[in-house]
Protein backbone atom coordinates (compact mmCIF):
# COMPACT_ATOMS: atom_id res chain seq x y z
CA UNK A 1 0.00 0.00 0.00
CA UNK A 2 2.95 2.23 0.94
CA UNK A 3 4.70 1.84 -2.51
CA UNK A 4 1.56 2.34 -4.54
CA UNK A 5 0.84 5.82 -2.50
CA UNK A 6 4.22 6.70 -3.13
CA UNK A 7 3.63 5.95 -7.00
CA UNK A 8 0.64 7.86 -7.53
CA UNK A 9 2.22 11.09 -5.64
CA UNK A 10 4.95 10.58 -8.09
CA UNK A 11 2.47 10.43 -11.10
CA UNK A 12 0.73 13.71 -10.06
CA UNK A 13 4.14 15.55 -9.57
CA UNK A 14 4.83 14.97 -13.54
CA UNK A 15 1.65 15.84 -14.49
CA UNK A 16 1.64 19.26 -12.47
CA UNK A 17 3.07 22.20 -15.14
CA UNK A 18 5.88 24.42 -14.13
CA UNK A 19 4.45 27.88 -13.18
CA UNK A 20 4.78 30.51 -15.71
CA UNK A 21 3.08 34.39 -15.02
CA UNK A 22 2.21 36.68 -17.14
CA UNK A 23 0.07 39.89 -17.63
CA UNK A 24 -3.06 41.19 -19.48
CA UNK A 25 -3.96 44.72 -19.12
CA UNK A 26 -6.91 46.62 -20.70
CA UNK A 27 -9.80 49.18 -19.73
CA UNK A 28 -12.44 46.05 -19.55
CA UNK A 29 -15.03 48.10 -20.52
CA UNK A 30 -17.17 46.32 -20.27
CA UNK A 31 -15.23 42.68 -19.93
CA UNK A 32 -16.99 40.52 -22.33
CA UNK A 33 -17.03 37.11 -24.35
CA UNK A 34 -13.72 37.85 -26.16
CA UNK A 35 -11.91 38.22 -23.11
CA UNK A 36 -13.72 34.99 -21.69
CA UNK A 37 -12.29 33.20 -24.38
CA UNK A 38 -9.06 34.60 -24.12
CA UNK A 39 -8.53 33.18 -21.09
CA UNK A 40 -9.55 29.74 -22.46
CA UNK A 41 -6.81 30.09 -25.20
CA UNK A 42 -4.02 30.99 -22.66
CA UNK A 43 -4.95 28.33 -20.19
CA UNK A 44 -4.93 25.47 -23.61
CA UNK A 45 -2.35 26.90 -26.05
CA UNK A 46 0.50 28.26 -24.05
CA UNK A 47 2.60 27.26 -21.04
CA UNK A 48 1.25 29.95 -18.94
CA UNK A 49 -0.10 28.91 -15.63
CA UNK A 50 -0.86 32.35 -13.87
CA UNK A 51 -2.81 35.40 -15.35
CA UNK A 52 -3.09 38.64 -13.19
CA UNK A 53 -5.86 40.64 -15.25
CA UNK A 54 -4.69 44.41 -14.48
CA UNK A 55 -7.38 47.32 -15.25
CA UNK A 56 -6.32 50.18 -16.07
CA UNK A 57 -7.38 53.01 -14.23
CA UNK A 58 -6.92 55.35 -17.24
CA UNK A 59 -5.77 54.04 -20.56
CA UNK A 60 -3.09 56.19 -21.81
CA UNK A 61 -4.98 55.41 -25.51
CA UNK A 62 -8.55 56.29 -23.78
CA UNK A 63 -8.54 59.39 -21.72
CA UNK A 64 -12.11 60.50 -21.37
CA UNK A 65 -13.82 57.73 -22.67
CA UNK A 66 -13.95 55.41 -20.32
CA UNK A 67 -17.61 54.92 -19.13
CA UNK A 68 -17.50 52.84 -16.31
CA UNK A 69 -15.80 53.41 -13.06
CA UNK A 70 -12.79 51.33 -12.07
CA UNK A 71 -14.81 49.91 -8.80
CA UNK A 72 -17.21 48.25 -11.52
CA UNK A 73 -15.04 47.60 -13.95
CA UNK A 74 -13.15 45.57 -10.91
CA UNK A 75 -16.11 43.87 -10.25
CA UNK A 76 -17.50 43.47 -13.61
CA UNK A 77 -14.28 41.46 -13.94
CA UNK A 78 -14.72 39.15 -11.05
CA UNK A 79 -17.66 37.93 -12.52
CA UNK A 80 -16.23 37.52 -14.92
CA UNK A 81 -13.76 35.19 -13.92
CA UNK A 82 -17.10 32.99 -12.42
CA UNK A 83 -18.65 32.54 -15.53
CA UNK A 84 -15.06 31.31 -17.27
CA UNK A 85 -14.78 29.05 -14.32
CA UNK A 86 -18.41 27.52 -15.33
CA UNK A 87 -17.86 27.65 -19.14
CA UNK A 88 -14.47 26.19 -18.98
CA UNK A 89 -14.36 23.88 -15.56
CA UNK A 90 -11.46 22.00 -17.09
CA UNK A 91 -9.13 25.12 -17.41
CA UNK A 92 -6.11 24.91 -14.94
CA UNK A 93 -5.31 28.57 -15.63
CA UNK A 94 -4.97 30.33 -12.19
CA UNK A 95 -6.91 34.16 -12.52
CA UNK A 96 -5.36 37.23 -10.19
CA UNK A 97 -7.25 40.41 -10.63
CA UNK A 98 -5.08 43.29 -9.29
CA UNK A 99 -6.10 46.48 -8.70
CA UNK A 100 -2.85 48.03 -8.52
CA UNK A 101 -3.32 50.29 -11.02
CA UNK A 102 -6.30 51.96 -9.35
CA UNK A 103 -4.42 52.38 -6.17
CA UNK A 104 -2.06 54.48 -7.95
CA UNK A 105 -4.45 56.49 -10.07
CA UNK A 106 -4.19 58.85 -12.91
CA UNK A 107 -2.99 57.63 -16.56
CA UNK A 108 -2.23 53.92 -16.39
CA UNK A 109 1.28 53.17 -18.16
CA UNK A 110 2.17 49.68 -18.88
CA UNK A 111 5.63 50.60 -18.40
CA UNK A 112 5.29 51.27 -14.34
CA UNK A 113 2.92 48.10 -13.98
CA UNK A 114 5.74 46.17 -15.22
CA UNK A 115 8.32 47.23 -13.19
CA UNK A 116 5.90 47.08 -10.14
CA UNK A 117 5.49 42.70 -10.56
CA UNK A 118 9.17 42.57 -12.18
CA UNK A 119 10.60 40.79 -9.32
CA UNK A 120 7.26 38.75 -8.60
CA UNK A 121 6.64 37.63 -12.21
CA UNK A 122 10.45 37.47 -13.93
CA UNK A 123 10.68 34.84 -16.12
CA UNK A 124 14.27 34.37 -17.64
CA UNK A 125 14.76 38.10 -17.60
CA UNK A 126 11.50 38.92 -18.80
CA UNK A 127 7.95 39.40 -17.82
CA UNK A 128 5.62 37.88 -20.55
CA UNK A 129 2.77 40.23 -21.23
CA UNK A 130 -0.60 39.34 -23.54
CA UNK A 131 -1.58 41.28 -26.09
CA UNK A 132 -3.51 41.18 -29.39
CA UNK A 133 -2.12 41.12 -33.22
CA UNK A 134 -3.99 44.98 -33.44
CA UNK A 135 -1.85 46.13 -30.57
CA UNK A 136 2.19 45.19 -32.47
CA UNK A 137 2.11 47.97 -34.65
CA UNK A 138 1.33 50.27 -31.65
CA UNK A 139 4.30 48.98 -29.09
CA UNK A 140 6.74 51.84 -30.28
CA UNK A 141 4.25 54.42 -29.08
CA UNK A 142 4.16 53.16 -25.64
CA UNK A 143 5.36 55.14 -22.80
CA UNK A 144 8.58 54.47 -22.13
CA UNK A 145 8.97 51.79 -24.70
CA UNK A 146 12.68 51.28 -24.64
CA UNK A 147 12.35 49.60 -21.22
CA UNK A 148 9.56 47.55 -22.48
CA UNK A 149 11.58 46.53 -25.32
CA UNK A 150 14.25 45.17 -22.92
CA UNK A 151 12.09 43.91 -20.30
CA UNK A 152 9.29 42.41 -21.73
CA UNK A 153 8.49 39.26 -23.29
CA UNK A 154 4.80 39.67 -25.67
CA UNK A 155 2.44 36.85 -26.02
CA UNK A 156 0.24 37.55 -29.23
CA UNK A 157 -3.13 35.72 -29.98
CA UNK A 158 -3.85 35.73 -33.65
CA UNK A 159 -5.72 34.37 -35.91
CA UNK A 160 -2.81 32.83 -37.92
CA UNK A 161 -3.28 35.00 -41.45
CA UNK A 162 -3.29 38.64 -40.22
CA UNK A 163 0.59 40.40 -41.24
CA UNK A 164 1.88 42.62 -38.82
CA UNK A 165 4.91 44.90 -38.78
CA UNK A 166 7.45 43.77 -35.93
CA UNK A 167 8.59 46.49 -33.99
CA UNK A 168 12.84 45.86 -34.19
CA UNK A 169 14.24 44.82 -31.15
CA UNK A 170 11.28 43.31 -29.21
CA UNK A 171 10.23 39.62 -28.30
CA UNK A 172 7.19 38.31 -29.84
CA UNK A 173 5.63 34.63 -29.27
CA UNK A 174 2.57 34.45 -31.39
CA UNK A 175 -0.27 32.34 -30.93
CA UNK A 176 -2.69 31.20 -33.37
CA UNK A 177 -5.75 31.04 -31.74
CA UNK A 178 -9.20 31.14 -32.73
CA UNK A 179 -10.74 34.72 -31.46
CA UNK A 180 -13.86 35.61 -30.76
CA UNK A 181 -15.68 38.97 -32.54
CA UNK A 182 -16.68 41.35 -29.63
CA UNK A 183 -16.74 44.55 -28.85
CA UNK A 184 -16.75 46.66 -25.72
CA UNK A 185 -18.15 49.98 -27.63
CA UNK A 186 -21.03 47.87 -29.41
CA UNK A 187 -21.43 46.44 -25.79
CA UNK A 188 -21.72 50.17 -24.58
CA UNK A 189 -24.44 51.01 -27.57
CA UNK A 190 -26.63 48.35 -26.56
CA UNK A 191 -25.22 45.22 -28.07
CA UNK A 192 -25.44 42.49 -25.11
CA UNK A 193 -25.04 39.20 -26.91
CA UNK A 194 -21.14 39.32 -26.12
CA UNK A 195 -21.83 39.71 -22.00
CA UNK A 196 -21.13 36.52 -20.02
CA UNK A 197 -24.32 35.84 -18.08
CA UNK A 198 -22.76 37.36 -14.55
CA UNK A 199 -21.42 40.64 -16.47
CA UNK A 200 -25.10 41.10 -18.19
CA UNK A 201 -26.38 40.79 -14.56
CA UNK A 202 -24.42 43.09 -12.86
CA UNK A 203 -24.75 45.51 -15.89
CA UNK A 204 -28.64 45.59 -15.63
CA UNK A 205 -28.56 45.81 -11.68
CA UNK A 206 -26.31 48.53 -11.60
CA UNK A 207 -27.60 50.68 -15.04
CA UNK A 208 -24.85 50.44 -16.49
CA UNK A 209 -24.41 51.93 -20.12
CA UNK A 210 -27.52 52.86 -20.46
CA UNK A 211 -26.83 56.28 -21.56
Amino acid sequence: MEALLLLSTEMRSIEMKTEKKALLGGSFDPVHMGHINLFHNISNLTDITTLYVVPAYVSAFKVGHQSATFDDRMAMLNYAILDYSDLYPLDDLCIVVSDWEGEQGGVSFTSETIKHFFDEMEDNGKVNFIVGTDIIPTLPRWHDWEYLKKNVRFYCFSRGVEKVEIPEDVEIIFIDSPLTDASSTEIREGNRSMLSPSVLEYIDDTGLYKD
